[in-house]
């Protein structure tokens, strides 16, 4: 795996509050330390980065702020790495011959010319970010690419319809909707020409004693290596979804497979003539329903 050299001191950590300190022993104790702010955005940039890199801490302060350093990336959530600490710019550089054995650099992360040295002796990418500020998006376009571009995109526009948001993989998002929520989040695809519509698919849950089941229209939409699947669900004894075949002609045949296969009314389709079962097929018998039976 890549790895990302991250520097610690105005990149992720906001030092300005222990300004008046320096140049004395209190400017590297633990709970002056601790007092750091997280810079805006990196803690979720780096969560991003952890699921494709190796992340690789480095603060410009002295060994004896190591376990201090330590406890303030925990306690603010930044993702787990190792950390390397060394006080004067001549001490980084020396590191960087036992990093670079260590490690393969994809990029450098830092904010002024000393990391962009320290990176130029990895021959690595060098992204330099204001100081305190951060602007991640910077490191997101750099190296997370048009898939993370084109899964932030979507999760902007399904942002007024979203119940629940999941990452199940890096290059894929689930989006969870009500019913009647289903058209206008695929108009705000559609219109924007996210993607396109690669399947509807459903899944059926009959539910328990305690709990009535559901069936789960699954609308997966497609940007390049990006998969965008939007889950509705709808009351599996009165199973009912909207058409999109409106805004989608090609929608047409994924929702009679739907409506064939799981027995979900797809309100608003005309009727139609039957797309993968015998014209004799018994009504209400659906062959993906789990209580499905050849007897």
């Amino acid at each position: 795996m890549k790895a990302v050299l991250i520097s610690i001191e105005g990149a992720l950590a906001d030092t300005r509050h222990r300004q008046p300190l320096a140049g004395t022993p209190e400017y590297y104790k633990r709970e002056e330390i601790l007092k750091d702010a997280a810079a805006p955005d990196s803690l979720r940039c780096l969560r991003e980065l952890a699921h494709r890199y190796k992340l690789i801490y480095l603060g410009a302060r002295p060994a004896a702020a190591q376990a201090a350093t330590e406890e303030w990336l925990r306690v603010k959530g930044y993702p787990d790495g190792p950390v390397h600490l060394a006080a004067t710019p001549e001490e980084r550089l020396a590191l960087a011959k036992d990093l670079e054995a260590r490690f393969d650099f994809a990029a450098g992360i830092g904010t002024g010319w000393d990391d962009n040295e320290l990176h130029l002796e990895f021959g690595c990418l060098s992204i330099l970010l204001k100081e305190f500020e951060g602007h991640w998006d910077t490191v997101r376009k750099h190296l997370l690419g048009r898939e993370h571009t084109a899964l932030q995109t979507a999760a902007h526009l399904l942002a007024a319809w979203a119940k629940d948001t999941a990452l199940p993989e890096p290059n894929r998002m689930d989006v969870a909707l009500e019913a009647r929520d289903l058209l206008p989040a695929v108009e705000a695809l559609h219109k924007t020409r996210w993607g396109y519509l690669a399947a509807i698919t459903g899944m059926d849950h009959p539910g328990t004693d305690a709990a009535p089941g559901w069936i789960e229209g699954l609308y997966h939409f497609c940007s390049g290596a990006v998969v965008v699947t939007l889950r509705v669900r709808t009351p599996r004894e009165s199973a009912c979804l909207p058409s999109i075949g409106g805004l989608i002609p090609a929608a047409d045949f994924f929702e009679r497979e739907l409506s064939e296969m799981l027995g979900v009314t797809v309100a608003g389709k005309p009727e139609s003539a039957r797309l993968l079962l015998s014209d004799d097929w018994p009504a209400d018998v659906y062959p993906l329903r789990k209580d499905f039976s050849k007897n």
